[in-house]
């Protein structure tokens, strides 16, 4: 059984998707359909990888797998947004791999989705980044579309301490700016050295993957709405009430331009889907941006 070719199904399913007024989901108009979900879940038992009870499968498994067909749909856009294209040379790559892995006891279905996933994500894989005019223009108007955020914030214990920081800040404060204020105001250990800002694993600006799983989701929905340059209203989490700031694109322009030289394609993926109009079918629940999945109504 060619058991990473088989995996990689969970991560990245792609599918042509077809017009029918009995679609489980859509992501910017483009239809999911109940009858690819059902075929997937029904292949995902076959092989042992799901399991079904008297002939039903947990929500759990087939909300995972209508989150990978949305995934899949979205990275779609992006290669053809790109410009890139599966070629027929892509697909007969990942037949050679499945042919050396072995296919045999596969459904038909699931060996035609594993080609087409892993043709499209090595498509993904050559996406070049946009012009540095075009990541300029974007991360100006829609920061969170190439797929990360580089933020500065400040942390207090009351709205009303947040609300006096973000008067000094003013609408449009410099960066230097905003770390000063941070300086001053912050609870969080270190602010007079780091002004605010957050790090993480590709540097200052960090990858919206990165912030659904590690960082609060009360301040991860404000940071993914915060504009570029303008500090936002106070924002409560857990930790307490924050005022984040997209730093400006003179600031962070080589983390954003390094980590999209380093994958492109991945990091506008993430974009798409933190921007993308996703709806769900209410009998599958609904999609959270926040978890970049499909959850329990």
């Amino acid at each position: 059984m060619p058991r990473r070719l088989v995996s990689s199904v969970v991560a990245v399913l792609a599918l042509t998707a077809c017009g029918t007024a009995d679609g489980a989901a859509t992501i910017n108009g483009v239809e999911i359909r109940r009858a690819d979900l059902e075929q997937t879940v029904t292949d995902f038992v076959t092989i042992g990888e799901a399991q079904s009870n008297n002939g039903v499968v947990d929500t759990e498994t087939v909300r995972s797998l209508l989150t990978s067909l949305i995934r899949a749909e979205a990275i779609n856009q992006v290669i053809s947004a790109s410009g890139e294209e599966v070629t027929q040379n892509d697909l007969d790559s990942v037949r050679e791999q499945l042919a050396e892995q072995g296919a045999e006891g596969l459904p038909d279905t699931l060996r035609e989705l594993i080609i087409e996933l892993n043709a499209a994500q090595s498509v993904l894989n050559r996406v070049q980044a946009p012009a540095p005019s075009v990541i300029a223009e974007r991360y100006g108007s829609n920061p969170k579309s190439l797929g990360m955020l580089c933020v500065r914030h400040l942390v207090v214990e009351d709205e009303a301490t947040a609300d006096a920081a973000r008067d000094e800040l003013g609408n449009s404060p410099a960066d230097d700016q905003f770390a000063a204020v941070a300086a001053k105001y912050s609870t969080e250990p270190n602010a007079d050295v780091s002004g605010g800002t957050l790090e993480g694993r590709s540097g200052p600006c960090i990858g919206i993957n990165e912030w659904q799983a590690g960082f609060d989701p009360d301040f991860v929905a404000g940071a993914l709405s915060a504009r570029t340059g303008v500090p936002t209203r106070p924002v409560k989490s857990s930790f307490g009430w924050h005022v984040i700031y997209i730093r400006p694109f003179t600031a962070v322009s080589e983390s954003v331009s390094a980590n999209l030289a380093e994958a492109a394609g991945e990091f506008l993926l993430l974009g798409l889907l933190a921007d993308a109009d996703v709806s769900v079918a209410s009998r599958y629940g609904r999609w959270d941006p926040l978890a970049g999945s499909v959850v329990a109504p």
